[in-house]
């Protein structure tokens, strides 16, 4: 088993291992959030000096990641991404640490996934993100 996960990494490449890093960057920002709400959660999560055009992908990553997962349904009357944000962080904030972390992990392998244009099984972004997340975490 470690052999075919050794295999799988190796498979990686540096494209999609900035979008992972990207993605866990934005979803350590919304972390932040639970503990000390800010008025403009997207400024915050996307820096002003970020290119037009990357910052548009982002958004419509965040957008479409956000949708997909299921404490999202409380969030699908809200069609501006910033309301969005605020209904999804406000909905992360009543669960336990465990799950906020669990969920924030997807999020960020949702939005690596979106990012790089899905070219590859969501499995793969699923692991690719958790191994980044673990490592990171210590």
């Amino acid at each position: 088993m470690k052999k075919q996960i050794r295999l799988l990494l190796q498979q990686f490449d540096s494209y999609l291992e900035k979008n992972v890093d990207t993605a866990l960057q934005i979803t350590t920002a919304i972390k932040q959030f639970l503990e000390s709400p800010v008025a403009d959660i997207l400024t915050a999560i996307i820096p002003g000096s970020v290119d037009d055009i990357i910052r548009r992908q982002l958004i419509y990553a965040l957008d479409k990641s956000v949708e997909a997962l299921a404490i999202a349904e409380h969030c699908k009357q809200y069609t501006d991404i910033e309301e969005k944000l605020k209904c999804f962080v406000s909905q992360l904030q009543q669960r336990g640490p465990d799950m906020q972390d669990a969920l924030l992990q997807k999020l960020a392998s949702l939005l690596a996934g979106t990012l790089d244009g899905n070219r590859l099984k969501q499995s793969v972004y699923d692991l690719f993100t958790q191994v980044k997340y673990t490592t990171a975490k210590g």
